[in-house]
């Protein structure tokens, strides 16, 4: 479970980053 939480969080940070380079 911790291990997906992790992924999850990174994909978070991923599209985060992703949707400040469209702005």
């Amino acid at each position: 479970v911790i291990g997906k939480a992790m992924v999850l969080d990174e994909i978070i940070n991923y599209i985060q980053s992703l949707q400040r380079q469209v702005e």
